[in-house]
Order: C-alpha cells, then sequence, then structure tokens
C-alpha cells in the first residue's frame, strides 16, 4: 500500500514515507433528520456530508529505516513543508491510496489541522486532519 499526496496539479507529488498502522479510515456521515409528527417519529434522509479521515504517523529525518516507502523522501522535514505550505495557502490536496496497481481512494482534501512532535531519536510525529473538498464549477457567461 501507498499513500501519495499531491497539490496544484502534481506540480508537487510526496509519497507518506512510513504508513499508518492501519489504512486510514474514511468516514463518511449523513445529514439525516428525525422529526416528531401526529404517526411518531420519521427519519428524513439527507444528503451525506463531506468526508473526513485522520493519518497519525511519523516522517523521519535524514534515516535509512528498512520500512520507508520507496520513492519517499528521507527529509521528514519536506512533509511537514508541504503541509503547512498548503494549509496556509488555502488550497486543496490529494491524497490518493494504492494496493499496488489498483487505487483505492483518490480524493482532494482541505488540511483541517497538522500537528508535529519531535520524539527522542529526531523523527517528526505527526496528525493530519482532512476533510473534502469538493471542486466548485463557476457560473461563466458563454
Amino acid at each position: 500500500m501507498d499513500i501519495i499526496f499531491s497539490a496544484n496539479n502534481n506540480e508537487t507529488v510526496l509519497v507518506l514515507p512510513v504508513l499508518p498502522e492501519k489504512m486510514p479510515e474514511l468516514i463518511n456521515s449523513y445529514n439525516n433528520t428525525t422529526f416528531e409528527t401526529v404517526n411518531g417519529e420519521i427519519n428524513l434522509i439527507g444528503l451525506r456530508t463531506l468526508r473526513t479521515v485522520s493519518i497519525q504517523s511519523f516522517f523521519p529525518v535524514n534515516k535509512n529505516y528498512p520500512f520507508i516507502r520507496p520513492q519517499a523522501i528521507k527529509d521528514g522535514w519536506t512533509y511537514v513543508s508541504f503541509f503547512n505550505k498548503y494549509a496556509n495557502l488555502k488550497m486543496p490536496i490529494r491524497m490518493v491510496c494504492t494496493n499496488g496497481f489498483f487505487e483505492i481512494s483518490n480524493l482532494a482534501y482541505t488540511i483541517e489541522s497538522f500537528s508535529t512532535q519531535i520524539n527522542k531519536v529526531g523523527d517528526i510525529e505527526f496528525n493530519l486532519e482532512l476533510k473534502e473538498y469538493r471542486f466548485v464549477e463557476s457560473l461563466q457567461e458563454v
């Protein structure tokens, strides 16, 4: 499995160097509404809300661990800069999850939160919270 982040139409592409213990869980919620009526309670089916995902792992800092994903960058600060840059630019990023040659998920996300902490061996532990981003077509006169 690989988790690949990209931004600005693949201007920057980064392979997550260390996979989390489990595949990130995509959480789907729905805006269903319950009402009391004279006939009892009813549930109106609502639309799906934006998906959310949380990833916790670490970025190695110039280490040659045997479990680092191929094509990943060894300098963990590159990843920190990437997430901070696109959060500050208010631009969505794309996360693609693959299992070998098959694409499991490919969605655009906003960075809702990104926290880091340097551990005792000098690597960067992180927690990343993402929310699905829906592109809105602009209305233009033809």
